[in-house]
């Protein structure tokens, strides 16, 4: 996919590329194919699959309790499963159309300091071609004043997720995926890096969440 900006037209793979500014803080965008990459959807069902847990112990154990014979064990159980079932379906439609309303494409766009890193997703998520030129700008390639369109893009996003690294306790490195995958306290994130720049950015991440658990996948 081709985007531009002033008339410049720059590849994808360009626009993304790991950005330093003056004050040492880190950007980058990062776009993912939801049709290939199903790691927003696993987030997502991770995330809802230890609530329904919860919620369904709580039920289950109500209804138990409850003495009612309308529902024996069986029949509490398979009332939860159902719903569970439903609700999965649920998420999992919402996550197809989602995809279908972006174009296939998810965009995200990362801001790294000392101290925490941030994820945005563009309020223009639809509007593909002119994120991708503006990333073209970002990269350097378009203008000559990165800082002032990576501000620019910054305050025109949605802000995810920001996590600071003191109260990261878990991080999981899956270099064939471009992912970085984060885990503090209740919140969960993925971080998307392009391979060109993954090394660095797992250093860098390494080095500054030192109270998390460390692990790597193929």
């Amino acid at each position: 996919m081709n985007g531009g900006i002033g008339g410049i037209k720059m590849e994808t793979r360009q626009a993304t590329r790991l950005y330093r500014d003056d004050q040492g803080v880190y950007h980058w965008a990062y776009y993912l194919n939801m049709y290939k990459n199903f790691s927003i959807l696993r987030m997502i069902l991770k995330a809802m699959g230890i609530g329904m847990l919860v919620i369904g112990a709580i039920i289950g154990g109500a209804l138990i309790s409850s003495g009612s014979r309308a529902f024996g064990a069986a029949e509490t159980i398979g009332f939860i499963v159902i719903t569970v079932l439903i609700i999965l379906a649920i998420v999992v439609g919402c996550y197809f159309l989602v995809a279908l309303i972006y174009g296939g494409m998810y965009i995200s766009y990362f801001v790294m300091d000392d101290q925490k890193i941030s994820h945005y997703q563009p309020s223009d998520q639809a509007d593909k071609e002119r994120l991708i030129g503006l990333a073209s700008a970002a990269g350097g390639a378009a203008t000559g004043n990165w800082g002032l369109t990576a501000a620019a893009m910054t305050a025109g996003g949605r802000l995810i997720v920001e996590m600071k690294f003191d109260d990261i306790r878990s991080m999981t490195i899956v270099p064939s995926q471009g992912e970085i995958r984060l885990h503090s306290f209740l919140t969960w994130n993925t971080i998307y890096v392009n391979q060109e720049d993954f090394a660095i950015v797992a250093e860098y991440l390494r080095s500054k969440c030192v109270r998390a658990g460390i692990r790597e996948k193929n």
